[in-house]
C-alpha cells in the first residue's frame, strides 16, 4: 500500500476490519431487542413497588431491585413485538445456528480457494441480510430468525479464514502479538455495536442500527478487493525483501500446502487439539453470555434505559481491548526473552484468566443491587478473560499450521455451538423470572465452565507441533536428508 507500511500489516488490517464489521452485525440485536420488544406493565415484578414504599420484610422481596416511579414508567415502552423471554432467547441464538454451520467450511475453502474470495464476500452477504432485518422482523418472527441464521452463516467463514491468512502472511515470531491485535476487531466491533445501537435506536428507531451496520459491511467489499491477496507470492506490490522474509520465517511452500490432503482422523482424535478447544469453550461461554444477555440484564435487573444499557454493556469491552493487547504482548515478550516456555505461558495466562473471571462473576451474586460495584465486577470479568489472548488462543496454529484453516474451522465451530447454548439456556432460566436469584444461576454456570475447562487444559494441553501436521513432501525431504 505504502512503502513505509509493511504489506503484511495492511493485510492484517483488512482482516481486523472484516472481524470488526462482523461483530457489529452479530451483536446489534442484543441491544436493539430491548427497543423492539413491548414491555407490559405486568411484566415488572410486583415486589418492586413494595420495596419502594417500605422496608423489605422477606427474602422474596429482596430478589428484585428497586426502581423509582419515573424510571418504572419509562420501562413500560411500546415496542413493536410481543416476544417473551424464551422467544427472545431463540432470536438471539439464531445467528449461531448459521455461524456453526460454516466455520469449518470457511476454513477449508480458504485452504483450497484462498481467503480473498471467502472473507470479503462473507462480510458483504451478511451486510445485505442485515439491511433486510427490519423488513423480515415485521413480516414474522420466523422470517426474522431465518434472516439471523443467514447472517450467521455468512459471518461464520470470516474468523477461521482469518486464521489461515495469519498463517500465510504473519511470521512465526510476530504471530501471537499480531493475532491479538487482529482479534481486537471482535472487541472493537462489540463496543461499536453496543454503544451505537442504543444511541441510534433512541434517535431514529430500532431499524436504524441494522441499516447503518449492514450498509457499512456492504461497502467494505471495495477496499477488501483492492488491498487483500491470498499469499505474499500473489501480491503485486509487496517488496521482494518482505516477501522473502515472510516465506523464510514460515518455511512456506504455498502450492504444496494448499494441495495437501487433510488427515481428518488424526486431527479429530488429537487430544491436544481437543484440550485447546475445551479451553476456548470456557472463555467463549462467558463471552457469549455477556455479549447476548448483558444489555437485557442491565435493563431488566438494574433498570438502566436503552441508551445507558448499550453504553454500559460496551464498557467491559473497552478495557478488554487494552487487556488483549497488553497480555498478548506480555506473553510474547516473556517467551522471546526465554523466561518461560510457550506451554508455560499458555497455562499461566489461561489460569489467571479463568480464575479471575470466575471470581468476579461469583462475587456479583453477593452484591445485590449495587449497580456501581456490579459494573466494576462485570468490567473485571470480561477484561480478565482477555488474558486468554496471551494464553492458548491461537494454539491450533502451533499444533498444525499447515492445516490452519481446517483446525481453526473445527475450533470455532465448537465454540460457536456455545453461542446457541448460552443465550438459549439463559432465556429458559430467566423466562418470566427477572430476579437476582435466577441471574445468579447464570453467573454460577459461567464461572463453573471456565474453571473446569482450565483444569482440563492443564491436564491435556500442548503447544507442540503434532505429527499429523507433517506434509508428505516434508517427510520425504527429511528422509532424503537422513539418507545423505
Amino acid at each position: 500500500m505504502f512503502n513505509f507500511i509493511p504489506t503484511r500489516y495492511v493485510v492484517a488490517a483488512m482482516c481486523f476490519f472484516s472481524i470488526m464489521l462482523q461483530y457489529t452485525m452479530k451483536l446489534d440485536l442484543s441491544v436493539v431487542i430491548v427497543a423492539m420488544v413491548r414491555t407490559a406493565p405486568e411484566s415488572t415484578p410486583e415486589p418492586q413497588h413494595d420495596i419502594i414504599r417500605m422496608i423489605p420484610s422477606s427474602k422474596e422481596q429482596l430478589d428484585v431491585c428497586p426502581v423509582s416511579e419515573d424510571k418504572n414508567e419509562s420501562l413500560v415502552d411500546e415496542g413493536e413485538f410481543d416476544w417473551d423471554e424464551e422467544t427472545q432467547g431463540y432470536t438471539l441464538s439464531a445467528y449461531y445456528y448459521g455461524y456453526v454451520a460454516t466455520q469449518l467450511l470457511g476454513g477449508r475453502l480458504s485452504e483450497i480457494l484462498g481467503s480473498k474470495v471467502v472473507i470479503g464476500p462473507g462480510v458483504f452477504l451478511a451486510g445485505v441480510f442485515t439491511l433486510l432485518s427490519p423488513l423480515t422482523a415485521r413480516l414474522h418472527v420466523a422470517a426474522f430468525i431465518a434472516t439471523r441464521v443467514v447472517i450467521g452463516a455468512a459471518s461464520g467463514m470470516i474468523i477461521p479464514s482469518t486464521n489461515y491468512v495469519l498463517s500465510k502472511w504473519i511470521t512465526v515470531e510476530e504471530r501471537p502479538f499480531v493475532a491479538s491485535i487482529v482479534m481486537t476487531g471482535v472487541t472493537l466491533g462489540t463496543i461499536i455495536s453496543m454503544v451505537l445501537s442504543g444511541i441510534l435506536a433512541e434517535a431514529g428507531g430500532w431499524p436504524l442500527p441494522f441499516y447503518i451496520f449492514g450498509g457499512s459491511s456492504v461497502c467494505f467489499i471495495v477496499p477488501w478487493f483492492l488491498f487483500m491477496y491470498n499469499t505474499p507470492e500473489e501480491h503485486p506490490r509487496i517488496s521482494n525483501m518482505e516477501r522473502d522474509y515472510i516465506l523464510r520465517s514460515n518455511g512456506q511452500v504455498t502450492k504444496k500446502k494448499t494441495s495437501a490432503p487433510v488427515p481428518w482422523a488424526a486431527i479429530l482424535t488429537s487430544v491436544p487439539l481437543w484440550a485447546h478447544i475445551i479451553m476456548g469453550a470456557g472463555f467463549a461461554w462467558v463471552g457469549y453470555t455477556m455479549m447476548s444477555e448483558l444489555p437485557t440484564y442491565l435493563s431488566k435487573i438494574l433498570h438502566f434505559d436503552l441508551e445507558a444499557s448499550g453504553v454500559l454493556s460496551a464498557l467491559p469491552y473497552i478495557f478488554t481491548v487494552l487487556s488483549h493487547i497488553a497480555f498478548g504482548y506480555l506473553s510474547q515478550w516473556l517467551r522471546m526473552k526465554g523466561y518461560i516456555s510457550k506451554i508455560t505461558a499458555y497455562r499461566i495466562f489461561n489460569g489467571f484468566g479463568a480464575v479471575g473471571c470466575a471470581a468476579s462473576l461469583v462475587t456479583i451474586t453477593f452484591m445485590g443491587c449495587n449497580s456501581t460495584i456490579i459494573m466494576v465486577l462485570l468490567v473485571a470479568a470480561v477484561a480478565i478473560c482477555g488474558m486468554y489472548q496471551g494464553g492458548s488462543f491461537i494454539s491450533h496454529l502451533d499444533l498444525g499450521n499447515n492445516f490452519a484453516g481446517t483446525t481453526a474451522g473445527i475450533f470455532y465451530t465448537m465454540l460457536s455451538c456455545l453461542g446457541i447454548a448460552a443465550p438459549s439456556i439463559t432465556g429458559v432460566l430467566i423466562n418470566g423470572k427477572e430476579t437476582l436469584s435466577q441471574w445468579a444461576i447464570v453467573f454460577y454456570i459461567s464461572a463453573s465452565v471456565t474453571l473446569v475447562t482450565w483444569i482440563l487444559y492443564m491436564l491435556f494441553g500442548s503447544a507442540d507441533e503434532q505429527p499429523w501436521n507433517k506434509l508428505p513432501s516434508e517427510d520425504e525431504h527429511e528422509k532424503e536428508n537422513n539418507i545423505v
